[in-house]
């Protein structure tokens, strides 16, 4: 199973993104119940994502 680690990260960089109210409002829920912030969440399923992600040629 794979696994996410969760470590604190150095020099952030502020960026903006436009997405659906859907993902607003289940990263909002899961913060309120994980009480982690959204950015936080997000930023660590960005950081999940980098490595699954595979560009074919």
């Amino acid at each position: 199973m794979d696994e996410l680690k969760i470590t604190r990260r150095t020099e952030p960089v502020m960026f903006t993104i436009r997405v659906d109210k859907s993902i607003v409002d289940f990263y909002d829920d899961l913060a309120q119940k994980t009480n982690r912030s959204r950015n936080e969440l997000i930023g660590l399923a960005l950081e999940y994502a980098k490595d699954k992600i595979k560009v074919e040629p």
